[in-house]
């Protein structure tokens, strides 16, 4: 059993430490020494909440191991992978076949339930799946193999999700010359249709002569091969192969091939009579597990939580977010769905309220919204924050951010996000504030649930905005002035000391922002308050030989606080 990160380390052993913090905590009752309640929070016996579930993984990167890891850990779920070394890391592969043989002696009838990246049974990742090495025949026998240990444990709930395949191929040092070149070529051709006139034609020539012939075959070849997988993703779906199947599209556009495959995914699916709630498409790749493993818990006691949703502006939520094929609001209704959400009418009762900042807000509107979300937070409303003002650098919005930090204001959130596309970052928020809440129904372990919350909270702080925003500009700066380096690629040397950049910069912004933001402050786990004092085993490093993203991991310390 493999877990990322200290935090999941230290959330394993937890148990026995808790056991003796609250045996010695000084307990008393009385309405005003218990945690707060909220209308749109009840309390509720029943069916429990999944304690295991295995994740798949589409990679072995923070966002998509880390994440669901931290945020299932807010309802005492423990959420375990495959050893890393099967994962694969960047250009590597994973090992489907050594996956699976995993899989087969971890006894499948112990989980709760199944997430499961079909990408990674059936290429080695999402990586490879933008690649030839695997050919069709071998993907579908891949699958093939896992459907028969699927059958092993009927009585376990599966989650599927596979990648609609991005237009630009993986960013790497060999292709930097062609790649924009050959996704160009791809989404015109699919934008021209069956029939192009003698210019259209002529144009694609031009391109199609600036890529390396063989290249541009494979990757045909490799796209037709990702739709047909996929197909046959929807048909076992139809089979009860899988409790529900995301297919997620990865950095995509309003037009090009990725369009007609969605289209055709859609149809395909209606004609199988599928439902919303059996299969979906969402926007993003990287926050899918996120949204399973809030729709396995969902799912396990029958609750769908209903959204407020709060946007900056009018315009915005009609925009259509950089990386994405729909507007913001089309896009967030299927991160919702996903999840196991739902929306809340107008005058519908809800349980907690989504802030959604959308691109380029004009700032009377922003100034409102603003002002709004200040106002429900520092009244003790449920307020989960997704940013989705991101530019084409995936990097937050500093005047909210301001917002959510003053006064240590981000402490008293359900969740924030902030980073890469809106459907990473709105599938990022919704999972973690659907399952916070969850384990307020459902009585779990007070001190457990808000730990784990705080920490995801301060965490998405520290990541999504001080590590983009200001430590991989200084990251890329570095690698730039290197002679043998590059953004797609840094190794050696010159890797070990971006390496230890980033973690000199970020430790800093971390120490500083949980001194400002969670550092003395106090909350109540059922009838016993506590204080945050600490900040501990704090570790940083570059996942993959690049600087686009970042591991970080670190542990909250609390101590209960004496009462009269």
């Amino acid at each position: 059993m493999s877990k990322d990160g200290r935090f999941l380390r230290w959330f394993a052993a937890m148990g026995l430490a808790l056991m003796a913090m609250l045996a010695t905590a000084q307990v008393t009752t009385g309405s005003e020494q218990t945690e707060p309640t909220s209308p749109h929070v009840r309390v509720v016996s029943g069916p429990e909440l999944p304690q295991r579930i295995l994740l798949i993984p589409v990679d072995d990167r923070p966002a998509v191991t880390q994440f669901p890891q931290m945020i299932g850990a807010m309802a005492g779920a423990t959420i375990e992978t495959p050893p890393r070394e099967l994962i694969g890391r960047f250009t590597q592969p994973g090992k489907p076949e050594a996956i699976m043989a995993w899989m087969a002696s971890q006894n499948l009838k112990d989980y709760d339930a199944v997430v499961v990246s079909m990408d990674m049974i059936a290429y080695g990742g999402l990586i490879a799946s933008r690649v030839e090495r695997t050919s069709y025949n071998l993907a579908i026998q891949r699958i093939r193999q896992f459907w028969a240990l699927r059958r092993t444990a009927p009585q376990t709930k599966f989650y599927g999700f596979g990648a609609i395949m991005r237009v630009a191929p993986t960013g790497t040092r060999e292709n930097r010359d062609w790649r924009d070149i050959l996704a160009k070529y791809a989404e015109e051709k699919a934008d021209y249709g069956p029939q192009p006139t003698a210019a259209q034609r002529n144009r694609l020539q031009d391109l199609a002569r600036r890529v390396p012939a063989a290249d541009l075959a494979s990757y045909e070849r490799a796209r037709d091969r990702n739709f047909r997988v996929n197909q046959e993703l929807i048909r076992m779906r139809q089979q009860n192969a899988f409790t529900f199947l995301l297919l997620g599209e990865d950095d995509s556009k309003p037009t090009g091939p990725q369009k007609i495959e969605r289209l055709r995914y859609a149809d395909m699916a209606k004609n199988l009579n599928l439902k919303e709630d059996q299969m979906t498409m969402a926007a993003g790749i990287d926050q899918v597990a996120n949204l399973l493993v809030s729709r396995a818990m969902s799912d396990s006691v029958a609750w769908a939580p209903r959204v407020r949703v709060v946007y900056a502006d009018e315009d915005g939520r009609r925009t259509i977010g950089n990386y994405e094929s729909l507007p913001i609001e089309d896009s967030l209704q299927s991160q919702l769905r996903a999840s196991g959400a739902t929306v809340a009418g107008p005058n519908e009762d809800f349980d907690y309220s989504l802030y959604v900042n959308t691109p380029d807000p004009d700032q009377y509107s922003l100034d409102a919204f603003l002002g709004s979300l200040e106002s429900e937070v520092d009244q003790g409303f449920p307020v989960a924050v997704a940013d989705t003002n991101l530019g084409k650098g995936g990097i937050a919005d500093p005047r909210l951010f301001d917002v959510l930090t003053k006064e240590g204001r981000s402490a008293r959130l359900l969740a924030y996000a902030g980073w890469n596309t809106a459907g990473n970052t709105m599938g990022t928020t919704i999972p973690a504030a659907n399952i916070y809440l969850l384990a307020r129904r459902q009585r779990v372990e007070p001190l457990v649930r808000e730990i784990g919350l705080r920490t995801f909270v301060l965490h998405r702080l520290v990541n999504d905005f001080e590590y983009h925003n200001f430590v991989r500009p200084v990251a890329y700066a570095m690698i730039d002035a290197f002679p043998n380096a590059s953004r797609e690629e840094t190794y050696g040397d010159e890797f070990d000391q971006v390496n230890a950049t980033v973690q000199q910069d970020l430790g800093k912004r971390l120490d500083a922002r949980f001194k400002n933001q969670m550092l003395g402050t106090r909350f109540f786990a059922g009838n016993q308050q506590y204080e945050v004092v600490a900040l501990e085993d704090v570790e940083i490093s570059l996942p993959w030989p690049r600087a686009y993203e970042v591991q970080l991991d670190f542990r909250l310390i609390v101590r209960p606080v004496a009462q009269p």
